[in-house]
């Protein structure tokens, strides 16, 4: 199965599902489904920002010895981000609207880091 299809079957099973961006560390989106976004949010923008959340997630865990980061949520008014690693290089970030089941979604989310794992291997 290909990234393509894991991604859409993932946003298939979240009710609330705004938008899911994979992309890699310099920001660079690779692939992307907007939902139900607010359209006064710019996802491209928000995640190309996460990007340095996340190299900083990174080099932080490694620096401090916890291991590799795994995981990162951040929850606002308006919407909520979940941050998975799908390789060093790469991530998955999936926004949440308002309502939406994280726990859930923590789920999904892992499962398609799992299958997408291979495809992005460097």
């Amino acid at each position: 199965m290909s990234f393509v299809e894991t991604l859409n079957k993932m946003i298939d099973r979240l009710d609330g599902c705004a938008a899911v961006v994979v992309l890699g560390l310099d920001g660079i989106p690779i692939e992307r489904r907007v939902v139900d976004i607010d359209p006064s949010l710019d996802i491209d923008l928000i995640a190309t920002e996460f990007a340095t959340l996340v190299r900083r997630g990174q080099r932080t865990a490694e620096d401090t010895a916890l291991g590799e980061m795994s995981e990162i949520v951040i929850s606002t008014d308006r919407i909520t981000f979940l941050i998975r690693p799908i390789t060093t290089e790469y991530f998955v970030l999936v926004a949440l609207n308002p309502g939406a089941n994280v726990g859930r979604c923590r789920f999904e989310l892992r499962k398609a880091q799992l299958a997408m794992e291979s495809e992005f291997a460097v």
